[in-house]
């Protein structure tokens, strides 16, 4: 097992957290997002749901900007 994985595991996790925390996820198509009636293959073990197209819709637009217009890239090469 990998070290780091749990680590991996924890970063994945805040990532998903706040994206859901700064964004909200509205549907764009009009496919059935059922378990069982929205299922592609009916016929199969696991629930596989149809291909679906979703907007993130910026919570708090203002914050948004200026998170981005904070945002720096750090160049760590060095020449």
């Amino acid at each position: 097992m990998c070290a780091g994985s749990l680590l991996a595991n924890r970063e994945l996790y805040l990532v998903f957290i706040r994206m859901l925390n700064a964004f909200e996820i509205i549907k764009a198509d009009e496919v059935d997002p059922h378990p069982v009636t929205g299922n592609s293959d009916p016929t199969s073990l696991v629930s596989m749901p149809e291909r679906y197209v979703v907007k993130f819709v910026p919570r708090n637009l203002k914050a948004l900007k200026k998170s981005i217009a904070e945002f720096t890239i750090v160049d760590d090469e060095k020449d």
